[in-house]
This record gives structure tokens, C-alpha cells and sequence, in this order.
């Protein structure tokens, strides 16, 4: 019986259609795909969102690809794997980040992320149950 209790702690990522502040479409088209691997509608006593993104695509030259400004109230973990670079807007100072690189962005904080080249994984973790 305990078995069984434990195994909805195990959960099968899920592809993400739709983020608010987020063109997952284009910025799928643009780089790649997006998995929630985590947050409270998968398990009821996670306190964190996990989500990653693949990207398996250069991003075009001539595009802006990635999420618009915007802001949390929980803070934000970006970790970057792979080879890959990306331009992070902080409030209103813009900075270039390259793989392997983890970027904290505090709760509340105006934040964006441009990929810029390169593959690899963009791992992202927000504190709190809610995302918003």
C-alpha cells in the first residue's frame, strides 16, 4: 500500500503549449520545445515549477527569441547546459550569459531572456507553488 502512495511522486514531464509572457509556438519553432517536468498541478505538495527547454535549434540571427519582460513574485533559477549563449535583461541593464551559467533572478525583478546561439538545455526553477 505505501508503494502505491509513493508513485504519484513520480510524474512524466509534459510539453508545454501555452506560458503566459511566453510565444511558445514561435519561440518552439524558434529553438526548441518546452517541458514542465514540475510544479503543483503534477504533484499537490511541490513547492517549486521545473521547467526546461530544449534547444536543439540555432535561433535565427535576424529574431528576437524568448520571453517578453516581465515579473515574479517568487524567485527565479535559469541554469544553462550545453553550448549555448543567451542575452538576460535585468530590471534595465541587459547582460550576456554563457553556458554553463546559472542566472537567480529575485522575486519582482523585471527580467527577459534572448537566446543569441549555440544548443544546449535552458533549466528553469521558480521557488513558490504558484507561477504566475
Amino acid at each position: 500500500m505505501e508503494k502505491k502512495k509513493m508513485q504519484k511522486y513520480i510524474v512524466t514531464p509534459q510539453l508545454i503549449e501555452e506560458l503566459v509572457h511566453h510565444d511558445i509556438s514561435r519561440m518552439e519553432k524558434g529553438v526548441g520545445p518546452l517541458f514542465k517536468f514540475m510544479d503543483r498541478k503534477m504533484v499537490e505538495e511541490s513547492d517549486v515549477t521545473v521547467l526546461v527547454r530544449k534547444v536543439e535549434k540555432e535561433p535565427p540571427e535576424d529574431e528576437i527569441i524568448g520571453p517578453s519582460l516581465h515579473r515574479h513574485e517568487v524567485n527565479q533559477l535559469y541554469c544553462l547546459m550545453g553550448d549555448m549563449e543567451l542575452e538576460v535583461t535585468l530590471g534595465e541593464e541587459k547582460y550576456r550569459a554563457k553556458a554553463p551559467a546559472s542566472i537567480l533572478v529575485p522575486a519582482g525583478i523585471d527580467h527577459a531572456i534572448r537566446f543569441l546561439k549555440g544548443k544546449g538545455y535552458l533549466v528553469n526553477v521558480l521557488s513558490g507553488a504558484k507561477y504566475r
